[in-house]
């Protein structure tokens, strides 16, 4: 009796552990190719990753760049309720030595603020938003708001991706008209230098005691890209001529 209640006991054993090989092996076979095929996505993609990174400003300019109608709305901005009041002021302000009271409107971060045009480098019609985060600059060209107000004495800063609004900016040569037109004011400038500097130098972003405007994009020597190098066009205020403000009712 107890040696058939042994038998009984050892194949039972034996078709559990059955049982559990098996399974195992049913993993195995189902998990193995899974994981062979994980690790080499992942040596793909990192293997990848440095190509990638430097054609992808040229993918951006060939699929990324928001569509125009997109890119023209004025009133896209994340950064202020629907309901703020434009912010619209007398201000007395000195170019070129000749003191006068103007209206201002100031745009809230990420607003549409001026058109920027230089017919000679192909530089037609470019948006510029108030603001140079990542996202305002995927709209248009962006204005740095730690440089002066457009109209304001000083240096008006405005920079741009060189893969979509600022790809022409190496076009630019010294004697270019290029204009700024905001709202309340339509600056004229001429191109007087062209300055490649590191993008820890920032004496191009300064304030300056003459009125001009500066441009700036990334620089690799001519090619597409991300760099820590940048080209500023430097240009010198011309003329403004005031509008008569209208402000949204």
């Amino acid at each position: 009796m107890s040696d058939s209640s042994s038998i009984r006991k050892s194949g039972s054993h034996h078709k559990h552990k059955t049982s559990s090989s098996r399974v195992l092996r049913t993993f195995t076979y189902v998990l193995t190719p899974f994981l062979i095929l994980l690790v080499l996505c992942s040596g793909t993609v990192l293997a990848l990753y440095k190509p990638y990174r430097e054609i992808e400003p040229k993918l951006n300019m060939a699929f990324g760049a928001p569509p125009a109608e997109v890119r023209n709305v004025r009133t896209l901005n994340k950064y202020k309720d629907d309901d703020a009041p434009d912010v619209v002021r007398e201000i007395e302000t000195s170019i070129n030595g000749k003191t006068e009271t103007h209206t201002m409107k100031f745009p809230y971060y990420g607003d549409w603020y001026a058109k920027l045009n230089c017919e000679a480098a192909g530089m037609k019609d470019i948006d510029v938003y108030s603001g140079t985060d990542l996202d305002v600059l995927e709209y248009g060209a962006g204005w740095y708001n730690g440089s002066v107000y457009i109209g304001r004495p000083g240096n008006v800063v405005i920079a741009g991706h060189n893969h979509t609004d600022f790809f022409n900016l190496p076009k630019c040569e010294k004697g270019d008209i290029v204009t700024l037109e905001t709202d309340y004011c339509k600056c004229t400038y001429i191109v007087s230098d062209r300055v490649v500097f590191h993008e820890d130098d920032y004496t191009y972003v300064y304030p300056t005691d003459d009125d001009r405007l500066t441009m700036y994009t990334c620089w690799n020597n001519g090619k597409l890209g991300m760099s820590e190098y940048r080209l500023g066009i430097i240009c010198k205020l011309q003329d403004i001529e005031w509008k008569e403000v209208k402000t949204d009712e």
